[in-house]
């Protein structure tokens, strides 16, 4: 009997992110989200000709970051470094190896009954009032002594040799409307209660230090007297520290690329040492803008077998708290997409968002479904044609987590590994692109010694 013929049907794998595209029904959209509200013939053609669900990342009533979701849909298992740490590589910013590290904002704040309120965010028109009030935080005496290195507006990267663990809780309330500035507290499952009990004291200490200097200072004083609020508010979030991680293709086996939108994106794949083509985020021209990342995506994708393409769009549309100006915002991004439909006919492509940023209410992000489509030449269609959240309930691929998405990429891309069968030193989620062969080079010239030998042959 002649074995059966083998070929290889493997495709390659683009996941998409619209960054916050969850969200909830809005009154002013006729009790639709916006996703449902909007017109969308080319999300609509692909949830046709493709599976489609629900997505949330961490299980139900479970609201997530960018960061953390991203790491679980990279299928990342090993410890997260934490977003401080990629933020900054993200900004060529070099961290010591083993250096605890944070976020630091400084933030509008009113001081009452000892208690510090940190209202809003800073603006453009802040930005020469933070660079002086920085500058003061760097020469401020302190045993913390820390190097401030600069982000965005108002934000830096805090780090500090005195610090010998960054297990510690963050003092950025992020609900500045309904918690004060918040005490640093040792993280319970910490590795060295010890240490992070000393770093969480001398952060605390710190920012008590900082806070009564920033009150007495020239531009807080000039900022008092002409009315606005005082820059009084130094927060620390997103501890870090910067440890050796595996690469994408150690960790899963594909050799990966990104279509990076910002720091914290640059940051992912400068970790994962996934290769990256960077375009800034444009907010002004959605359409265009996501067109240049789908065509920078497809030509990635010739020579990676995963790409991740993202755009910050629809996040900073649920921002603003206007639910039809995230309508039209996915309304742009779907015009970008007939992009999509020959390329789903030799591609794996999964659209989804990591978290649902609701365009309403006092929310952050939240936990409200998120939808996601899978389309590729090996999928067989669900039942659904029409793109939002309610169709995609119904959808073939029910509800997901964030480590599903590239589990169930790799085995519409015919890529999925077998479980007990191991290609390499650690076990991957897909069959390796590049597992380690054997070398029989020498085992041949070997064979040609020995001959020469037996036969005495000089």
């Amino acid at each position: 009997m002649k074995p059966a013929p083998m070929w290889d049907d493997r495709t390659p794998m683009i996941l998409i992110t619209f960054d916050g595209l969850g969200d909830r029904p809005a009154e002013e959209l006729a009790n639709q989200t916006p996703l449902e509200a909007a017109r969308t013939p080319n999300l609509d053609e692909l949830t046709r000709i493709g599976v489609s669900g629900i997505h949330q990342p961490f299980g139900p009533g479970r609201a997530t970051s960018s960061e953390r979701s991203h790491w679980a849909m990279f299928g990342q298992t090993q410890t997260f470094p934490g977003r401080a740490s990629l933020e900054a590589i993200g900004m060529g910013i070099e961290i010591p190896a083993e250096r605890p590290h944070f976020h630091l904002a400084l933030r509008p704040g009113t001081l009452n009954e000892g208690q510090l309120k940190a209202v809003g965010r800073v603006s453009a028109d802040d930005s020469q009032d933070c660079l002086e009030l920085f500058d003061a935080l760097r020469v401020m005496p302190h045993e913390l002594n820390p190097v401030l290195h600069p982000l965005r507006h108002g934000e830096c990267v805090l780090e500090s040799s005195a610090l010998s663990s960054h297990e510690i809780s963050d003092s950025d309330p992020l609900f500045g409307h309904l918690h004060p500035v918040l005490q640093p507290l040792p993280l319970d499952d910490t590795t060295n209660h010890e240490a992070a009990t000393e770093s969480a004291t001398l952060m605390t200490s710190w920012l008590t230090t900082a806070v009564k200097m920033l009150q007495d200072h020239p531009v807080n004083i000039a900022r008092r007297e002409a009315g606005k609020l005082e820059l009084i508010a130094p927060v620390t979030k997103w501890a870090s520290n910067k440890t050796e991680l595996k690469t994408f293709e150690q960790s899963t086996g594909l050799t990966a690329a990104a279509v990076t939108s910002s720091a914290l994106y640059r940051g992912l794949a400068e970790t994962l040492e996934m290769t990256q083509i960077h375009i800034p985020s444009d907010l002004q021209n959605v359409q265009e803008d996501f067109e240049a990342r789908i065509l920078a995506g497809i030509e990635l994708s010739k020579t990676h077998s995963f790409v991740h393409i993202h755009t910050k769009a629809t996040d900073e549309a649920g921002h603003t708290k206007s639910p039809s100006l995230k309508r039209d915002v996915i309304e742009s991004l779907d015009s970008a997409c007939h992009l999509l439909l020959e390329l789903a006919k030799t591609t794996t492509i999964v659209i989804t968002g990591d978290h649902a940023t609701p365009s309403t209410g006092g929310i952050m992000h939240s936990a409200h479904p998120t939808s996601v489509i899978l389309v590729g030449p090996h999928v067989h269609p669900d039942e659904q044609s029409i793109c939002g959240e309610r169709s995609h309930k119904s959808g073939d691929l029910g509800k997901i987590m964030a480590s599903d998405i590239l589990p169930l990429m790799s085995h519409y891309s015919h890529r999925a590994s077998f479980k007990g069968h191991a290609t390499g030193s650690s076990e991957t989620i897909a069959l390796p692109d590049n597992p380690v062969a054997l070398n029989f080079s020498e085992t041949k010239n070997q064979n040609q010694v020995t001959q020469v030998n037996r036969t005495g042959i000089k």
